[in-house]
This record gives C-alpha cells, sequence and structure tokens, in this order.
C-alpha cells in the first residue's frame, strides 16, 4: 500500500487520475495532510519501505519520515536547489546513512547528418577531423570523388529547464 498526502485538497482530483491512468491507483490512497507543519500520522510508524519527498522545506519532515520508514527504509527527496540539499543533508545526518545527492539536469543533444566531399587522386586529402561513424555513399565506381556522410552529435545550445536534486538516504538500523 502507498500513499499519497498533498498540502492542496484541489490537486487531490488530478493525483487519483495520475495513479489511475498509470494504473497504480489500487495501491495508493491519496490524503489531504500539512506534512511539513504535522509530519506524518502516528498510525503510520514503521510502515513504509520507502518514502519520497516533493516539499519547499523538506528538513523539516525527516525526522518524522524516520519514525515512519521501516528499518533499513529508504528516503528520496527531490530539492530544486543545492540550499535545500544542504539543509536536508544536515537533516538527514540524526537518523540516516548511505546519504547520496545526485543533480538531475536534461541536456538535449542535436543528432544531424553532415555531408563530407574529400578528393579522392586529385592531391586533396580528406579533412582532418576526428573519427566518427560514417556512412559511405558512392555515387560511381568510375568517380574519383567519394562522398560520405558523417552523423554529428553535440549538446544543443539552448538551455531550457533548469536543474534539480534527488537526495537518497537509508535510515540507520537499531542495534
Amino acid at each position: 500500500m502507498s500513499i499519497h498526502f498533498d498540502f492542496h485538497e484541489q490537486e487531490l482530483p488530478l493525483a487519483r487520475e495520475d495513479f489511475e491512468r498509470t494504473g497504480v491507483s489500487s495501491v495508493v490512497t491519496v490524503g489531504v495532510r500539512d506534512i511539513q507543519g504535522n509530519g506524518f500520522p502516528d498510525e503510520l510508524r514503521g510502515m513504509a519501505d520507502a518514502m519520497f519527498l516533493d516539499l519547499p522545506q523538506p528538513w523539516l519532515v525527516i525526522a518524522s519520515a524516520a519514525k515512519m520508514l521501516k528499518p533499513d527504509g529508504t528516503l528520496c527527496s527531490f530539492s530544486p536547489c543545492i540550499e535545500q540539499v544542504q539543509r536536508s543533508c544536515e537533516a538527514l545526518r540524526m537518523n540516516f546513512t548511505d546519504i547520496r545527492t545526485f543533480e538531475v539536469l536534461l541536456r538535449t543533444y542535436e543528432v544531424r547528418e553532415v555531408k563530407n566531399d574529400s578528393m579522392r587522386g586529385h592531391g586533396g586529402s580528406p579533412s582532418q577531423q576526428p573519427p566518427c561513424k560514417r556512412r559511405q555513399t558512392n555515387e560511381g565506381s568510375n568517380k574519383q570523388e567519394s562522398i560520405s556522410s558523417t552523423i554529428m552529435a553535440r549538446p544543443s545550445a539552448e538551455a531550457r529547464g533548469h536543474t534539480g536534486y534527488l537526495t537518497f538516504a537509508r535510515l540507520k538500523c537499531s542495534a
């Protein structure tokens, strides 16, 4: 069983629709709760294998989340800025281990085909480009000129969106 809490009641229909569309509505319960202000409900104590937080101030609920997790449970938190990550990691150090943060950055690539002409037998030399995958297309066996295509990929110059960070941690096992 999974539980999804949302701060805004008007967001619940959209969440339910998303869970139905993805086929998990039978195992996800949706509810309204101010997790940052009130923490997680006591009746869920020790029931979660894993938790995912997407909150403006996740460090405020980390102690409550630790109580909800089973021993050795995993917590993941999404934060859009590194300052949130730093504060969350400080709070995680009390009850969690194996704390790791990964940057999530969308980087698109432009992939295109470029035609290269190289004169063979006429004193011309092939262009001095680094080796890459080429598709050879010979236009006839009698021609001394060959045309090849090079597939080139490079990062797009356009930066769309922004970065984000996923922080993972494992609840320390009690001795």
